[in-house]
Protein backbone atom coordinates (compact mmCIF):
# COMPACT_ATOMS: atom_id res chain seq x y z
CA UNK A 1 0.00 0.00 0.00
CA UNK A 2 0.71 3.62 -0.36
CA UNK A 3 0.98 5.31 2.39
CA UNK A 4 2.17 9.04 4.14
CA UNK A 5 3.85 9.71 7.10
CA UNK A 6 3.68 7.43 10.42
CA UNK A 7 0.44 5.97 10.75
CA UNK A 8 -1.30 5.97 13.84
CA UNK A 9 -4.66 3.73 14.94
CA UNK A 10 -6.50 2.47 17.88
CA UNK A 11 -5.02 -0.99 19.74
CA UNK A 12 -8.81 -1.91 19.23
CA UNK A 13 -8.38 -2.18 15.70
CA UNK A 14 -5.24 -3.87 15.50
CA UNK A 15 -7.11 -6.99 13.26
CA UNK A 16 -9.53 -3.88 11.51
CA UNK A 17 -8.64 -3.24 7.42
CA UNK A 18 -6.84 0.26 7.79
CA UNK A 19 -7.62 2.99 5.23
CA UNK A 20 -5.09 6.05 4.80
CA UNK A 21 -7.71 8.73 3.41
CA UNK A 22 -6.58 11.56 4.72
CA UNK A 23 -3.01 13.13 6.00
CA UNK A 24 -2.60 14.93 9.39
CA UNK A 25 -5.06 16.79 11.84
CA UNK A 26 -7.02 19.83 11.15
CA UNK A 27 -6.12 21.63 14.57
CA UNK A 28 -2.47 19.76 15.41
CA UNK A 29 -2.39 22.36 18.36
CA UNK A 30 -3.11 20.11 21.08
CA UNK A 31 -0.01 20.58 23.79
CA UNK A 32 0.84 17.13 24.44
CA UNK A 33 0.17 15.38 20.90
CA UNK A 34 3.17 15.69 18.37
CA UNK A 35 1.52 12.54 15.92
CA UNK A 36 1.31 15.05 13.35
CA UNK A 37 3.73 17.46 13.83
CA UNK A 38 5.28 16.67 10.34
CA UNK A 39 2.22 16.72 8.18
CA UNK A 40 -0.81 19.88 7.16
CA UNK A 41 -3.62 18.49 6.56
CA UNK A 42 -4.98 16.98 3.26
CA UNK A 43 -6.93 14.60 1.49
CA UNK A 44 -5.26 11.84 0.21
CA UNK A 45 -5.14 11.73 -3.92
CA UNK A 46 -8.38 9.25 -4.86
CA UNK A 47 -5.61 7.70 -7.79
CA UNK A 48 -3.69 6.72 -4.49
CA UNK A 49 -6.98 5.40 -2.71
CA UNK A 50 -8.13 3.48 -5.82
CA UNK A 51 -4.71 1.82 -6.44
CA UNK A 52 -4.90 0.69 -2.05
CA UNK A 53 -8.56 -0.67 -2.42
CA UNK A 54 -7.70 -2.90 -5.90
CA UNK A 55 -4.72 -4.07 -4.15
CA UNK A 56 -6.46 -5.03 -0.64
CA UNK A 57 -9.28 -6.49 -2.49
CA UNK A 58 -7.05 -8.63 -4.64
CA UNK A 59 -5.84 -9.86 -1.89
CA UNK A 60 -9.03 -10.22 0.08
CA UNK A 61 -10.34 -12.57 -3.26
CA UNK A 62 -7.31 -14.94 -2.72
CA UNK A 63 -7.58 -15.72 0.55
CA UNK A 64 -11.69 -15.44 0.51
CA UNK A 65 -11.34 -13.23 3.50
CA UNK A 66 -13.57 -9.93 2.72
CA UNK A 67 -13.03 -7.00 5.33
CA UNK A 68 -16.13 -6.19 7.27
CA UNK A 69 -15.10 -3.05 9.20
CA UNK A 70 -12.17 -0.57 8.11
CA UNK A 71 -10.69 1.91 10.18
CA UNK A 72 -10.15 4.94 8.25
CA UNK A 73 -6.83 7.19 8.87
CA UNK A 74 -5.07 9.87 9.62
CA UNK A 75 -6.20 11.50 12.47
CA UNK A 76 -9.11 13.66 11.30
CA UNK A 77 -10.73 12.23 8.56
CA UNK A 78 -14.47 12.98 10.25
CA UNK A 79 -13.85 16.47 9.97
CA UNK A 80 -14.19 16.51 6.30
CA UNK A 81 -17.53 17.24 4.85
CA UNK A 82 -20.90 15.22 5.18
CA UNK A 83 -20.71 15.05 1.14
CA UNK A 84 -17.00 14.37 0.98
CA UNK A 85 -17.29 11.47 3.68
CA UNK A 86 -20.27 9.67 1.67
CA UNK A 87 -17.96 10.37 -1.71
CA UNK A 88 -15.31 8.42 0.22
CA UNK A 89 -17.24 5.51 1.48
CA UNK A 90 -19.07 4.95 -1.68
CA UNK A 91 -15.50 4.82 -3.69
CA UNK A 92 -14.33 2.19 -0.75
CA UNK A 93 -17.28 0.22 -1.84
CA UNK A 94 -16.84 -0.11 -5.05
CA UNK A 95 -14.41 -2.33 -3.74
CA UNK A 96 -15.67 -3.60 -0.85
CA UNK A 97 -19.28 -3.69 -0.67
CA UNK A 98 -18.91 -5.99 2.00
CA UNK A 99 -17.78 -3.64 4.98
CA UNK A 100 -20.60 -2.82 7.38
CA UNK A 101 -18.88 -0.52 9.39
CA UNK A 102 -16.30 2.61 9.24
CA UNK A 103 -14.86 3.71 12.05
CA UNK A 104 -12.30 6.57 12.37
CA UNK A 105 -10.92 9.03 14.94
CA UNK A 106 -12.98 12.34 15.30
CA UNK A 107 -12.81 15.82 17.33
CA UNK A 108 -15.76 17.03 18.85
CA UNK A 109 -15.45 20.00 16.43
CA UNK A 110 -15.50 17.71 13.62
CA UNK A 111 -18.96 16.81 15.02
CA UNK A 112 -20.19 20.20 15.77
CA UNK A 113 -19.73 20.95 11.96
CA UNK A 114 -22.04 18.39 10.96
CA UNK A 115 -25.94 19.12 11.19
CA UNK A 116 -28.69 16.16 12.44
CA UNK A 117 -29.29 15.59 8.83
CA UNK A 118 -25.37 14.87 8.36
CA UNK A 119 -25.23 12.37 11.47
CA UNK A 120 -28.08 10.65 10.15
CA UNK A 121 -27.14 9.92 6.63
CA UNK A 122 -23.37 9.12 7.98
CA UNK A 123 -24.83 6.61 10.11
CA UNK A 124 -26.97 5.08 7.15
CA UNK A 125 -23.85 4.79 5.30
CA UNK A 126 -22.00 2.75 7.84
CA UNK A 127 -20.23 4.99 9.74
CA UNK A 128 -19.88 3.92 13.46
CA UNK A 129 -17.61 3.52 16.37
CA UNK A 130 -16.14 7.06 16.46
CA UNK A 131 -12.83 7.50 18.98
CA UNK A 132 -12.99 10.88 20.45
CA UNK A 133 -10.50 12.69 22.59
CA UNK A 134 -12.32 14.12 25.28
CA UNK A 135 -9.44 13.57 27.37
CA UNK A 136 -10.25 15.20 30.53
CA UNK A 137 -13.34 16.26 32.71
CA UNK A 138 -12.04 19.79 33.73
CA UNK A 139 -12.50 22.98 31.49
CA UNK A 140 -9.45 24.63 32.20
CA UNK A 141 -7.30 21.43 31.49
CA UNK A 142 -8.91 21.82 27.85
CA UNK A 143 -7.45 24.69 27.91
CA UNK A 144 -4.69 24.60 29.36
CA UNK A 145 -3.73 22.06 27.09
CA UNK A 146 -5.49 24.00 24.08
CA UNK A 147 -7.81 21.34 22.73
CA UNK A 148 -9.85 24.12 21.54
CA UNK A 149 -13.44 22.88 22.39
CA UNK A 150 -14.92 22.78 26.02
CA UNK A 151 -16.39 20.82 28.55
CA UNK A 152 -19.98 21.74 27.41
CA UNK A 153 -18.89 21.45 23.49
CA UNK A 154 -18.03 17.47 25.06
CA UNK A 155 -21.35 16.79 26.18
CA UNK A 156 -23.67 18.38 23.53
CA UNK A 157 -21.91 16.79 20.92
CA UNK A 158 -21.52 12.92 22.33
CA UNK A 159 -25.85 13.96 22.78
CA UNK A 160 -26.11 14.58 19.18
CA UNK A 161 -24.05 11.29 18.09
CA UNK A 162 -26.16 9.05 20.77
CA UNK A 163 -29.70 10.59 19.14
CA UNK A 164 -28.20 10.05 15.68
CA UNK A 165 -27.41 6.34 16.78
CA UNK A 166 -23.80 6.50 16.55
CA UNK A 167 -21.60 4.94 19.00
CA UNK A 168 -18.70 6.65 20.04
CA UNK A 169 -15.73 5.64 21.74
CA UNK A 170 -14.22 7.95 24.16
CA UNK A 171 -10.11 8.74 24.84
CA UNK A 172 -9.56 10.13 27.93
CA UNK A 173 -5.65 10.53 29.51
CA UNK A 174 -4.57 9.89 33.19
CA UNK A 175 -2.47 12.76 34.28
CA UNK A 176 -3.39 15.61 32.22
CA UNK A 177 -4.69 17.52 34.90
CA UNK A 178 -0.69 17.42 36.14
CA UNK A 179 0.28 16.71 39.82
CA UNK A 180 -2.52 17.36 42.64
CA UNK A 181 -5.18 16.97 41.07
CA UNK A 182 -5.44 13.30 40.15
CA UNK A 183 -8.74 12.28 42.40
CA UNK A 184 -10.76 15.71 41.52
CA UNK A 185 -9.35 14.58 37.33
CA UNK A 186 -11.20 10.97 38.41
CA UNK A 187 -14.57 12.57 39.25
CA UNK A 188 -14.70 14.89 36.68
CA UNK A 189 -14.09 12.11 33.90
CA UNK A 190 -16.30 9.76 35.82
CA UNK A 191 -19.01 12.86 35.26
CA UNK A 192 -18.71 13.39 31.98
CA UNK A 193 -18.24 9.73 30.91
CA UNK A 194 -21.91 9.27 32.56
CA UNK A 195 -23.24 12.17 30.84
CA UNK A 196 -21.88 11.72 27.15
CA UNK A 197 -22.48 7.52 27.37
CA UNK A 198 -19.93 6.43 25.07
CA UNK A 199 -19.76 2.30 24.13
CA UNK A 200 -16.34 2.00 25.39
CA UNK A 201 -13.97 4.41 27.21
CA UNK A 202 -10.19 3.80 26.81
CA UNK A 203 -7.63 4.97 29.32
CA UNK A 204 -3.77 6.13 28.75
CA UNK A 205 -1.74 7.65 30.70
CA UNK A 206 -0.06 11.34 30.23
CA UNK A 207 3.70 11.17 28.05
CA UNK A 208 5.18 14.45 27.47
CA UNK A 209 6.92 13.54 24.32
CA UNK A 210 10.21 14.94 22.94
CA UNK A 211 9.35 18.04 20.74
CA UNK A 212 5.65 18.70 22.32
CA UNK A 213 4.86 22.00 23.11
CA UNK A 214 3.89 20.26 26.71
CA UNK A 215 7.50 19.16 26.81
CA UNK A 216 8.77 23.22 27.00
CA UNK A 217 5.88 23.45 29.58
CA UNK A 218 7.53 20.71 31.78
CA UNK A 219 10.82 22.55 31.07
CA UNK A 220 9.86 25.70 32.31
CA UNK A 221 7.87 24.81 35.35
CA UNK A 222 4.53 25.91 34.05
CA UNK A 223 3.23 21.89 34.17
CA UNK A 224 3.72 19.50 36.49
CA UNK A 225 3.51 15.68 35.87
CA UNK A 226 1.94 13.89 38.09
CA UNK A 227 3.11 10.78 40.21
CA UNK A 228 2.37 6.93 39.66
CA UNK A 229 0.72 6.43 42.67
CA UNK A 230 -1.71 9.92 41.90
CA UNK A 231 -2.24 8.25 38.16
CA UNK A 232 -3.39 5.36 39.29
CA UNK A 233 -5.88 6.42 41.95
CA UNK A 234 -7.21 9.36 39.14
CA UNK A 235 -8.23 5.88 37.17
CA UNK A 236 -9.55 3.79 40.13
CA UNK A 237 -11.40 7.03 41.04
CA UNK A 238 -12.72 6.91 37.30
CA UNK A 239 -13.77 3.70 37.75
CA UNK A 240 -15.80 3.14 41.18
CA UNK A 241 -17.49 6.09 39.46
CA UNK A 242 -18.56 5.43 36.44
CA UNK A 243 -22.52 3.92 36.19
CA UNK A 244 -22.46 2.76 32.63
CA UNK A 245 -22.16 -1.16 33.39
CA UNK A 246 -22.57 -1.98 29.80
CA UNK A 247 -19.75 -0.12 28.80
CA UNK A 248 -16.30 -1.25 27.84
CA UNK A 249 -13.13 -0.06 29.98
CA UNK A 250 -10.45 -0.65 28.56
CA UNK A 251 -6.87 0.74 29.89
CA UNK A 252 -4.51 -1.54 28.63
CA UNK A 253 -2.85 0.96 26.75
CA UNK A 254 1.27 0.69 26.10
CA UNK A 255 1.68 3.27 28.05
CA UNK A 256 -0.45 2.36 30.75
CA UNK A 257 1.43 0.42 34.01
CA UNK A 258 -1.65 -1.18 35.25
CA UNK A 259 -3.19 -2.97 32.24
CA UNK A 260 -6.75 -3.43 32.76
CA UNK A 261 -10.16 -3.76 31.04
CA UNK A 262 -13.31 -5.28 30.75
CA UNK A 263 -16.94 -4.55 31.55
CA UNK A 264 -17.84 -2.27 33.97
CA UNK A 265 -20.82 -3.99 35.09
CA UNK A 266 -19.54 -7.45 35.59
CA UNK A 267 -15.82 -6.98 35.57
CA UNK A 268 -15.38 -3.54 37.87
CA UNK A 269 -14.49 -5.56 41.01
CA UNK A 270 -11.46 -7.42 39.85
CA UNK A 271 -10.30 -4.18 37.54
CA UNK A 272 -10.34 -2.30 41.13
CA UNK A 273 -8.40 -5.53 43.19
CA UNK A 274 -5.86 -5.04 40.12
CA UNK A 275 -5.53 -1.15 40.70
CA UNK A 276 -5.38 -1.52 44.51
CA UNK A 277 -2.36 -3.83 44.93
CA UNK A 278 -0.77 -1.45 42.05
CA UNK A 279 -1.27 1.13 44.36
CA UNK A 280 0.43 -0.93 47.78
CA UNK A 281 3.25 -2.14 45.71
CA UNK A 282 3.86 1.17 44.25
CA UNK A 283 7.48 2.06 44.99
CA UNK A 284 7.74 5.06 42.74
CA UNK A 285 11.33 5.92 43.28
CA UNK A 286 11.98 1.79 41.33
CA UNK A 287 9.05 2.66 39.21
CA UNK A 288 10.36 5.98 37.66
CA UNK A 289 14.24 3.42 36.94
CA UNK A 290 12.04 0.92 34.98
CA UNK A 291 9.25 2.00 33.28
CA UNK A 292 9.96 4.61 30.63
CA UNK A 293 6.98 6.53 28.34
CA UNK A 294 8.60 8.19 25.46
CA UNK A 295 7.06 7.42 22.58
CA UNK A 296 3.86 5.47 21.50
Amino acid sequence: MITEGTLYRPPLEAKTFLLQVTAGCTHNACQFCNMYREKSFHMIDEDILRSNLQEEKRICDIYERPHRRAFLMDGDVFSLSAANLEKKIKLIRQYMPEIEVFSMYAAVRSVKSKSDEDLAKLKDLGINDLYIGYETGLDDVLAFMNKGTTLQDSIEQAERLNSAGINHRALMILGLGGTGRGEESGYAAAELINRIKPKVTRLATLTVFPGSDLEKNVRSGDFVEAGEKEILTEEKTILENINIPEMYFWASHVLNSTPVAGYVGKDRKWMLNRLNSSLEEMDEEKFAKTFKRKHL
